[in-house]
């Protein structure tokens, strides 16, 4: 496995599992008649910034090749 394929998976994880982490505590209030909205805007947040910076990671490995 190359470099860029290894840290490619890592922040794969990094932007992934902690979404889907806050997407099921949104479901979980949800079931239980609380404020599930929240959560939702915390994964959706969660999503936009560890994506852009993701993507800002994987350009600056791209330009050192």
């Amino acid at each position: 496995m190359t470099r860029e394929t290894s840290i490619a998976r890592v922040l794969l994880v990094l932007v992934f599992a902690p979404a889907g982490g806050l997407f099921g505590k949104a479901v979980a209030e949800a079931s239980q008649g609380h404020h599930w909205w929240p959560w939702l805007l915390a994964a959706l947040a969660w999503l936009v910034v560890s994506g852009l910076v993701s993507v800002a990671v994987t350009n600056r490995f791209d330009e050192h090749r």
